[in-house]
C-alpha cells in the first residue's frame, strides 16, 4: 500500500514563520527552521496522526501568536473598512489598538489571552494618561479583534466570550479622565472671526451654522445633490457619516442659506457635480485680489506667471482637516480663542432646542436617537430657567 501524505513544515514567507496546513486551518509554529518551531510541527503531526488524521476538536491554532493573528487581521481590515476607495479611520482604530497586545503579548499564543491581560492593558492605557471615552474604545477594538479569530476558528469562542465579559470603563470609576463636552461657539465669536476667513471659507462657516450641518457636509456640497423645488431646499449628501450602517442624510436648507449657495450654485450650473465650495477657486480668488492691489503695472511675462510643476496643487473639495486650518489661522488673525468647525453644529442644536424643542432639534440635526442630541449636543440653558423662574416660581 502506498504510504499516505503528511502535512509539510513549510515557510510563511510574507512573515517568516514556519506553518502546517491541516484540514485546511494554518498553524503558526515560530521562526521557520528554529528548534522550537520544528517541535511545536512534530507535536502537531503525532497528536493529528493519533486522531486518525483529524484534529482534536478542542484545538484552534493553539500555537498562533497574537502578533502573527494582528498580521492576518490586519490584512483582512484594510480591505473591509474602506469607503470611497480609501481605507477609514476604523482601519486606524484597530492598528492603535492592536498595537498595544502586540507590544505586552506579541509573542504569547491567542490561546493564552484572558480577561486579565485585557484588564492589564486597559491598565496601561489608563497610566498612559488615554481618556475614558478612548481607553474604552481601543478594548472594544481588541475584543472585536478576537470576536473575529473565533468566527474564522483561529481561536477558541469561549475566548472572545470571556473577554467580552469585562465591564466599560464607567465615569467617575476610574482613574481615567473624560473629555470635556465639546461647547457651541457663541456668534459673536464667529462674527469677529469672518472678516479674517477667504470669503469661501466663510460662506462655508455661514452655511454649517444655519443648517446645523456636520463638516464634511458642508465640504462635499454640490448642486446634484439639492433639491430645489420647494420653499425649503433638500440636502442628501452622497456620503455621510452613518451610511455604511444603512441610514440616509436628508438637510433642510432655509431661505438665508439659500441666498448665499445661489451664486455658486449659479456659478457652477454647468458642473452639477462638481463642488461647491474649492480651494482652487479660494486660490484664484486670492491672487485675482493680490493683482487687483498691485501698485506696480504688469509686465507681459507677468500675466500668467506660475510654476511649471508646483509642489503643493489646491484641490478640488475642502476636506475637514483643511477647513478647519483654514479657521484656525482665521482665529489667530482675529487675536479671538480658537473654535472648530463641529462647534457650529453644536451651536444648531442649542439653537433649535432653545426656540422649538428637543425633538425639533434632533430632526434638526439628523439624530436618529434624542439621547444622542440630549447628551452631546444641546448646551445647558440656565436663562431659560431663569426665565421660568419669574413666570411661574
Amino acid at each position: 500500500m502506498p504510504k499516505k501524505n503528511i502535512p509539510s513544515y513549510r515557510l510563511h514567507k510574507s512573515t517568516g514563520q514556519a506553518i502546517c496546513v491541516l484540514q485546511g486551518k494554518m498553524f503558526y509554529l515560530g521562526q521557520y527552521k528554529s528548534k522550537e518551531s520544528r517541535a511545536k510541527y512534530n507535536e502537531l503531526i503525532a497528536d493529528y496522526l493519533a486522531n486518525d488524521r483529524k484534529l482534536p476538536p478542542t484545538r484552534y491554532a493553539s500555537t498562533l501568536t497574537i502578533e502573527v493573528a494582528v498580521f492576518q487581521f490586519l490584512e483582512y481590515a484594510e480591505g473591509f473598512y474602506v469607503k470611497n476607495g480609501k481605507t477609514t479611520a476604523t482601519f486606524t482604530n484597530y492598528r492603535e489598538s492592536l498595537a498595544h497586545i502586540i507590544r505586552w503579548y506579541g509573542q504569547s499564543t491567542v490561546s493564552d489571552f484572558g480577561p486579565r491581560a485585557l484588564q492589564f492593558v486597559r491598565n496601561k492605557l489608563i497610566d498612559a494618561g488615554y481618556v475614558r471615552k478612548t481607553v474604552n474604545d481601543r478594548i472594544s477594538c481588541i475584543v472585536c479583534f478576537f470576536q473575529w479569530l473565533s468566527i474564522n476558528e483561529l481561536c477558541h469562542v469561549d475566548i472572545y466570550n470571556a473577554l467580552k465579559a469585562v465591564p466599560r470603563l464607567k465615569a467617575g470609576k476610574t482613574k481615567a479622565p473624560d473629555n470635556p463636552k465639546v461647547p457651541p461657539v457663541p456668534d459673536d465669536i464667529v462674527d469677529k472671526t469672518l472678516p479674517h476667513m477667504p470669503p469661501i471659507v466663510g460662506d462655508m462657516v455661514q452655511i454649517q451654522r444655519l443648517c446645523g450641518m456636520r463638516p464634511q457636509d458642508v465640504c462635499n456640497m454640490r448642486s446634484i445633490d439639492i433639491e430645489r423645488t420647494g420653499d425649503v431646499w433638500t440636502y442628501r449628501p452622497f456620503t455621510h457619516k452613518t451610511e455604511h450602517h444603512g441610514k440616509t442624510l436628508t438637510k433642510a436648507i432655509g431661505p438665508k442659506a439659500q441666498s448665499i449657495l445661489t451664486p455658486y450654485l449659479v456659478e457652477k450650473a454647468d458642473s452639477p457635480e462638481a463642488f461647491l465650495f474649492s480651494p482652487a477657486d479660494t486660490v484664484r480668488l486670492q491672487r485675482a485680489e493680490r493683482r487687483a492691489k498691485r501698485k506696480t503695472s504688469i509686465q507681459p511675462l507677468q500675466v500668467n506667471w506660475k510654476k511649471q510643476n508646483p509642489k503643493r496643487v489646491a484641490k478640488d473639495c475642502y476636506t475637514t482637516g483643511s477647513y478647519r486650518v483654514a479657521i484656525q489661522r482665521a482665529c489667530r488673525k482675529a487675536g479671538i480663542p480658537i473654535w472648530a468647525p463641529n462647534q457650529l453644529r453644536h451651536s444648531a442644536g442649542t439653537t433649535t432646542a432653545a426656540h422649538f424643542n428637543l425633538e425639533a432639534a434632533k430632526e434638526f440635526l439628523g439624530h436618529a436617537s434624542i439621547k444622542t442630541t440630549e447628551q452631546y449636543y444641546v448646551a445647558p440653558l440656565p436663562e431659560l430657567a431663569a426665565e421660568v423662574a419669574r413666570k411661574i416660581g
